[in-house]
């Protein structure tokens, strides 16, 4: 009676360990309906009529509202079961229930493959946010994800190229920097004559970019950079109190300084850096303003934009 037991016991701890083994791989491949994500594009929300939902840590959404947001045409091979989503030098192609998809004919592995899903045809968001060179975030706490859109500027004279990504825009609103029909370019143009802004646009946050180029004339020909960091700081009216950080940096190859220092002339404070650099030519400054409750990320941001800047007179 006592071995019939035992043996029982072990069969009944054998089924129930099955069972949790069972469960173990059933949760690592669960999906999680979270109608609590949200899905942003360069700050705007993104509507879907089924909630996306988390799948192996990755998040799927409805194709059609994120391809048509994305700027891609719509097309669908019903045989192969096949979403081809294109707009300028891309083409993206996803087969449901096939982890391979194409990005301009290479094949792509994907985390999760498409799937319908009452009726619903769903995507891994950050696959065909990545497909059209957009930049990704998910925030945890907020259970957000969001997509920044990438977009190259040109200043005026054509010597500075960069990337940004997210709701940048040009303060004129207009294709090509008109600062003298810009009330908003008047007000925040403490350090910069008007007339020699190259480029100024703002992020939706009001994060800002001016660059400015001088031409040099015989007055300014002998003016050094700590001369010329000093007018600008005289026309700001930037006193040593407001003043952060002040330091000599190399910018495209030729010495240059940065001044960092806050900023009051607006209704919150704002911290700014200058960056001033003289050519052969002129000179040249680039400024980066943020309010200071976004310093911090903003100005790791502004790093990278400089990373990606070309300059060339």
């Amino acid at each position: 009676m006592t071995n019939k037991l035992m043996i029982s016991a072990r069969l009944l701890l054998l089924i129930t360990l099955l069972f949790i083994g069972t469960g173990i791989v059933k949760t690592e491949a669960s999906t999680v309906t979270d109608n609590n994500i949200q899905v942003s594009l360069d700050a705007n929300s993104i509507a879907f009529s089924y909630p996306p939902f988390i799948e192996n840590s990755t998040t799927l959404v409805q194709f059609r509202p994120i391809f048509e947001k994305m700027g891609l045409e719509i097309s669908w091979d019903n045989h192969t079961r096949t979403i081809i989503g294109r707009k300028q030098g891309i083409q993206i192609e996803l087969q449901i229930d096939n982890p391979v998809a194409k990005v301009n004919g290479n094949s792509v592995t994907l985390p999760v493959a498409p799937k319908l899903k009452e009726g619903h045809t769903f995507v891994p968001v950050r696959f065909i946010s990545e497909s059209v060179q957009a930049k990704v975030e998910w925030d945890e706490r907020d259970r957000t994800v969001a997509i920044h859109s990438k977009k190259e500027y040109t200043s005026s004279d054509a010597k500075f190229h960069f990337t940004v990504y997210g709701l940048w825009r040009n303060m004129a609103g207009l294709e090509k920097n008109k600062s003298e029909v810009d009330e908003r370019v008047q007000d925040f143009a403490t350090v910069e004559d008007v007339e020699n802004l190259q480029l100024a646009i703002r992020y939706f946050n009001f994060t800002m970019l001016f660059i400015s180029a001088e031409p040099q004339t015989d007055e300014t020909e002998d003016i050094t950079l700590i001369d010329y960091l000093d007018r600008a700081k005289q026309k700001a009216a930037i006193s040593n109190d407001s003043i952060i950080e002040e330091k000599q940096m190399k910018l495209f190859g030729f010495d240059a300084m940065q001044l960092t220092y806050v900023n009051d002339t607006d209704w919150d404070k704002r911290i700014d850096t200058l960056i001033v650099f003289k050519s052969d030519l002129q000179f040249y400054s680039i400024r980066y303003s943020s309010y200071q409750v976004t310093y911090k990320s903003s100005i790791l941001y502004f790093k990278e934009l400089l990373e990606s800047m070309e300059f060339q007179e």
